[in-house]
């Protein structure tokens, strides 16, 4: 069982890509919003590097990145094809 983390904004088409992606593999995954955090200093402290778009996917306490980052991590785990589509 994976412990994943979804870090998105609101009004971020991919963010909305991958939370759908994830729940399409039957994944579950915790959200944490851009918006609930005090600051973004804070929201990069738990992110744990600074980055500079939404989302930022964790996965087992691995920084993943964002969604095409996702795409690839499940490419090469053979449960999407390239364009996301669920095998």
């Amino acid at each position: 069982m994976s412990n994943i983390i979804v870090y998105s904004k609101n009004n971020c088409v991919y963010c909305d890509k991958a939370k759908a992606l994830l729940k399409g593999l039957g994944l579950k995954f915790e959200e944490k919003k851009m918006e609930s955090f005090d600051s973004v200093d804070d929201m990069i402290k738990d992110i744990g590097k600074r980055v500079r778009s939404m989302p930022q996917i964790k996965i087992n306490d691995e920084l993943i990145g964002g969604y095409n980052q996702l795409i690839e991590h499940f490419v090469n785990e053979g449960k999407v094809d390239y364009q996301g589509n669920i095998k």
